[in-house]
């Protein structure tokens, strides 16, 4: 027994002698029963309070990382054109939204025309099927096919007949049709990662230098 339990015992017998003492002679009675001397007096609270599970954070892999583990490898035979087809059809529904070609295009002197450069600009290219048409090299002139990976620097294509070719950006610039639009982007405007290029401010004016 600790040396509280006599105390606390003592505390309680002498709140119900003083209550006996000025209550009427018909409460005395119902003092104890109606008194719940155990809980308000004797409890104690614990010293070992529970300590609150922490919840382990999920770690994700770093740039790094995933480009150790070969995430950003894709050998030249290993993605079929055909496959990337509905991607690219997803894509056409989705930059049709973003550049809202329902609409007339705007005139470039506008202001409306900067909006629409700026949605382009910070628009998600994989599933977009591009053709290199100028490069500082030679080789990759006449290159095409379908987007499947948006990187800094570079664009991965996925041509007609299965094979998958990188492109560098800032050396290209590239073509693409939407719907009846003839639409051409230098290639050094892209270089920033997707994600990041979708929140950065750019420019009012791009001038290309190739």
């Amino acid at each position: 027994m600790s040396s509280e339990e006599p105390i606390n015992k003592e505390a309680a017998e002498a709140i119900i002698s003083f209550l006996k003492a000025n209550v009427s002679k018909s409460a005395i009675p119902n003092i104890e029963n109606e008194l719940k001397t155990e809980f308000v007096l004797a409890k104690k609270r614990s010293k070992v309070q529970k300590r609150r599970k922490t919840k382990k954070k999920v770690k994700s892999l770093n740039r790094k990382e995933k480009k150790s583990l070969g995430f950003y490898t894709i050998s030249r035979d290993s993605v079929k054109y055909n496959d990337i087809l509905p991607m690219n059809q997803v894509w056409q529904k989705y930059i049709s939204e973003v550049l809202d070609l329902d609409k007339p295009i705007p005139d470039c002197t506008s202001k409306a025309w900067e909006n629409f450069t700026t949605s382009l600009y910070k628009a998600d290219f994989h599933g977009s099927e591009l053709s290199v048409i100028r490069s500082k090299c030679p080789s990759y002139v006449g290159k095409s096919g379908i987007c499947i990976m948006d990187t800094k620097n570079t664009f991965k294509l996925v041509s007609r007949d299965n094979v998958v070719t990188t492109i560098p950006k800032r050396e290209s610039v590239f073509e693409m049709y939407l719907n009846k639009l003839k639409i051409t982007v230098f290639g050094k405007h892209l270089c920033v990662r997707p994600a990041e290029r979708s929140t950065k401010k750019i420019k009012g004016r791009l001038l290309p230098d190739l």
